[in-house]
This record gives C-alpha cells, structure tokens and sequence, in this order.
C-alpha cells in the first residue's frame, strides 16, 4: 500500500514555503492594508470548487492558501488593528506550533503525553509566578477566557453543592450569580450552560470607573438570601472588554469571605497586571480569589488557542471533573492526567508555544512591550482629549481607550449613528482597525494596544484615520 506522505525532499520544500511566508508576512504586516475590502459573497465565490479528489501539488495549493486564504484576512498583527484582544504573535510562537503539531501529544493521561503533561505543569507554575495568584494552585491550560471562566464557575458549582455531579441541578434550591454590567459575556454563558439560566444572574452596579461597586454586591446577596435564594459565585473582572477597567478585587474578596461566596476573577486580559508596573495595583487581592482565569494567547504574544483557569483548592478540579474509565489510566496509575482537571479528553499540547516563547524571548521583554503598550494607550488618550473633534468617554485602563469622534454641533443621537457609521468605512479605507463598544446608551469607539508592533508614529495616523472615516460617513 502506498503512504498518502509526501517524500522528504517535498516535505522540505513544503516547511521552506511555510517558513518564507511567516517571515515575510511577520516583517511586512505594517506595509499592508489592516483588511482588505471583500464581502462574504466574495469569498465564497473565491473559495468555492468540488471536493479535491486528486493532488494539487505543494504549488497549487500553497498558491490557493496565499490567495485565497492568506490575502482576504484580516491582518490582526498590524501595528493599528486595535479592535479586539488579539495580539500578534511572535515568530518563535508561531513555529511552536508546527512542532507541536508535528509532536500531535494528546494532553489527557501521563503515559500517552508524559512531556507534554509536564511542561504544562511547568509552564502552569511560571504563570502562577507572574500573575502573584496562589502559589500552590491547581490548574489547566484551556482553549480560551471562555472556556476557563466556564471552568471557574464549574468549581464554584461543585464546592457549594458537592452531590450536584450525582442528582444534577434539578435537586439544588434557587441560586444566584453576581455580574456586573461590565462581565464577559461568556460568565452568563457558563451560568446558562450549567443549568441555571439568566434568572439566576444578578447585574451588580459599577461606579464612575465602571468598576463592580462592592457596597451594591453585598446588598444584593443579602437581598437574595432574605428571599430564599443561595448565593454561590460573584465574578470580578481584571481588565473589562470595553474599557480595562479592574474590578475592586480586594474589596470584593472581603465580602465573599463574610457572606459565604466563592470569588471568580476573569483575568483573561488584565491576569499579567501583578507583573507589571504600570498595572500592579490592579492585582491587590487576587490571591483571596477561589478561582481565577488567565490568557496567554492575549498577553503572551503567542497565538490561539491558549487560556489557563486556576484554583487555590487543591483537589476540587478532580472533584469536578475525575471519572473512571477502563481504557484509560486511572487517577491512582503512575503520572498526573490532565483529562482529570477539565472537561476534555483530546487536548493538544498548548504548552508548547508558550514554553519555547518565554525561552526564545525571555518575561521580561513582553513585560516591557506591556509596559510600552500602556504608555501608548495613555498618549493617545491625551491626543484624543486634546483634539477639538474627539471626546474619551472613559479612563484609559491596561492599554484600552474608548473614545468617539464628535465634530461640534451634533447632538447625542446624532453621534451616537455617526460613530457606529464611521467603523466600516475605517475598515473598508485599511488605515486602522477599531471595534465598537456600548458604554451605557453611549456608542463608543475602542482602541485596545495589544501589539508590540503599535509604536508612537501610528497614533496620530489612527487619529487622522478615524476623522477621515468620519467625516465620510458624515458625508453619507
């Protein structure tokens, strides 16, 4: 039987291809258009042919990945696309992942994975040093912040009702959750997916920094527990969504001790703010929190998919999860099994690209691009309050500014349709990239300096790019 494998000498060929592209792609990213301007009808049109029955050849089908994948996507490495927390990643990251792919380790048991199984408990230990959360926590690399808050409030489920695995949610009494108007939306996800619904969210008022208001917190879990209902979990977040704004997490902690709550932090953005000066005192606390959420893929540089979700209760992720299994090793076998410590059996070896970038780069130049990052946020910030056509609609916090342009003389609603009108046509012109986001009934515009490759010279260029966007859609 003939192997489908290509020979050596076209694997080779193949890797050099890759190789060139990356580095290209990588070193060129600021020459480009952020996006190009294509429709969906477009790309399908682009992509559509029959199923391929026989080999294209390295050639062909490079070229297709080159012009019909690679030249309509959206280049999220670009010093000004600063529309949402995706980073660019470093080069050493990106091949990581090819060698991890080639590796193909499933993380579950010890002795299918043994290196890849340590080096995620090697690297889950680094994160647990530069986060300042609890040392001696348990945790496990994840997909993503969605996944890992799903996790977290899993665990919050588990140790306030530890039968719930047996009898299910049906035998638990009425519960309650604590939010903010501010939390990701993947909380009320992991809250409706564990059976509970949006009844059981409770919306905590924020103060003027859009920060979860502790005294309205307590207020409402007493409120609850006079009704009858148990409060198991409130969520506090380290770098909101929409403005970075970090949660009073010390303040919040108390509170959840005295009332009997377990104390989730979301910092899938702001989870590196113990590490860096310019962001330390976000972190004050966090080591009261029973659980809390990290993404390296948002502030390590490297690419999807990695986020991590921790605990400082030893033994209650294999409460939440462990299950027995006669083809596979058993909690009591030699070797640690992740598929203990999460919802899944098939992992991959996620660890990887964050291990080889912290080797290759060393912590402490990503410390300094944050720091950098942060600097940069506040400049613009400064440019935008300064500029007689613009308004910042929020403090500038962890590296994000939410501003809107506001020519004189328009009115509140006016601004508001303007500012939602003007970020396809910046999209559509390539210049910069921006997302929109809601602050109360406000329609916001959001910059989130997440690159390492933004620098200076791009902010009055992403200034004069959202006018000229504006002052189009003003036109129209």
């Amino acid at each position: 039987m003939t192997s489908p494998e290509l020979p050596p000498e076209a694997i080779r060929e193949l890797g050099r291809r890759v190789a060139d592209f990356v580095t290209g792609y990588l070193t060129a990213l600021g020459d480009q258009p952020v996006a190009a301007h294509t429709t969906a009808a477009d790309l399908r049109a682009l992509l559509e042919e029959p199923l391929p029955r026989q080999p294209q050849g390295i050639e062909g089908a490079f070229d297709d990945f080159l012009q019909k994948v690679a030249a309509p996507s959206v280049r999220v490495g670009h010093p000004r696309f600063l529309a949402w927390m995706r980073t660019s990643p470093l080069a050493g990251a990106v091949f990581a992942e090819a060698l991890a792919a080639a590796l193909n380790q499933s993380v579950a048991v010890w002795q299918g994975a043994p290196a890849a199984t340590e080096v995620e408990r090697l690297v889950l230990r680094w994160l647990l040093g530069l986060t300042g959360y609890a040392p001696d926590a348990e945790g496990i690399l994840t997909s993503g912040g969605s996944m890992a808050n799903f996790i977290g409030l899993l665990l919050a489920r588990q140790a306030a009702f530890p039968d719930v695995r047996e009898h299910g949610v049906r035998s638990l009494p009425p519960v309650a959750f604590y939010l903010s108007p501010e939390t990701h939306y993947s909380s009320v996800k992991a809250i409706e997916m564990m059976g509970f619904g949006k009844d059981a969210v409770r919306c905590v008022p924020t103060d003027r920094s859009r920060r979860m208001h502790p005294l309205s917190l307590r207020r409402a879990i007493r409120s609850d527990r006079r009704e009858g209902i148990v409060p198991v979990a409130a969520v506090a977040t380290l770098g909101t969504t929409a403005t970075g704004a970090c949660d009073p997490v010390a303040e919040i902690a108390e509170i959840c001790a005295e009332e009997g709550l377990w104390l989730h932090v979301d910092g899938a953005y702001g989870g590196l703010s113990a590490a860096i000066p310019t962001a330390a005192n976000c972190a004050r606390g966090l080591a009261r929190a029973d659980s809390f959420t990290v993404d390296p893929h948002k502030i390590l540089f490297v690419p999807f998919e990695a986020g991590a979700v921790f605990t400082r209760h030893r033994g209650l992720l294999p409460a939440t999860f462990a299950t027995r299994a006669a083809y596979l090793p058993n909690a009591e076998d030699e070797g640690f099994h992740f598929r203990d410590y999460g919802p899944q059996l098939s992992r991959n070896f996620r660890a990887l690209k964050i291990y080889l970038t912290l080797k290759i780069y060393g912590m402490d130049a990503i410390i300094h691009a944050w720091e950098r990052q942060h600097r940069l946020a506040a400049q613009f910030g400064a440019q935008v309050e300064a500029a007689a056509d613009f308004q910042l609609l929020a403090p500038v916090s962890l590296g994000i500014v939410t501003f809107r342009y506001a020519p004189p003389d328009l009115g509140e609603a006016a601004l508001d349709a303007l500012n939602k009108a003007l970020v396809p046509v910046l999209q559509r012109h390539g210049k910069a990239f921006l997302s929109l986001t809601h602050l109360g009934e406000t329609e916001a515009l959001r910059a989130c300096f997440i690159s390492y490759r933004t620098t200076e010279a791009d902010l009055p260029l992403l200034l004069e790019a959202v006018r000229e966007a504006g002052q189009e859609a003003l036109a129209a």
